[in-house]
């Protein structure tokens, strides 16, 4: 028998900065194909983008980038800005907001892979403009307002057998970038600077 969604239309908008915080509390490493396999459940998957910040001297990103392109992602990229204080921003919500909403006229379902509480108002106008709009996220970095607006919570915490891997087997990992300056409370989502580059995923 089908499942009644078995036919949706779904893209995934993965916020990486979001995603690698929450992985690095969680000690996993995390196998991506498995993760959007997860998170599309059956479903028709139409597209997966990946929001990334990149220091413009980090060469270590390209070999990450390039996997994930190589493996069905969409990659979307942003110069990391440092400034004098010692932290870090590449903020890419605008871009993930212009492309979640861009592809509503095409899609049924979007996903979006963050706890960020920026992202609640464009959940609620996506949701007006006909979308079952589904957050998967750690519940720990999932902003409240964010959680209850979801037409669907997905917890990745809770679920991590699925797409954890061993280091191993790991898929390539987001390259390294020093951290220094960058404060704890920038990584939360209640706050509204949490996009520091991650070092790796």
């Amino acid at each position: 028998m089908c499942r009644p969604d078995q036919f949706d239309k779904v893209a995934v908008f993965f916020d990486m900065s979001n995603l690698y915080f929450a992985a690095r509390d969680l000690g996993i490493k995390i196998d991506y194909t498995r993760l959007l396999d997860f998170i599309v459940g059956g479903r028709r998957l139409h597209r997966a983008y990946a929001y990334m910040a990149v220091a413009p001297d980090d060469n270590t990103a390209v070999p990450f980038l390039t996997w994930l392109r190589r493996n069905g992602f969409r990659v979307i990229t942003k110069t990391l800005r440092r400034y004098s204080d010692g932290t870090s921003k590449g903020d890419l919500d605008m871009e993930l907001a212009v492309d979640l909403l861009s592809q509503a006229p095409y899609i049924d379902v979007a996903v979006i892979v963050s706890g960020d509480g920026d992202f609640t108002y464009l959940v609620d106008r996506a949701q007006r403009l006909g979308l079952r709009v589904e957050i998967a996220s750690t519940p720990r970095y999932t902003a409240t307002d964010l959680m209850e607006i979801a037409d669907r919570y997905i917890d990745l915490e809770a679920n991590l057998h699925v797409f954890a891997l061993e280091r191993a087997t790991q898929a390539p990992s987001l390259p390294t970038m020093p951290s220094e300056g960058v404060s704890r409370a920038a990584h939360d989502p209640s706050q509204e600077d949490r996009n520091g580059r991650p070092d790796e995923l």
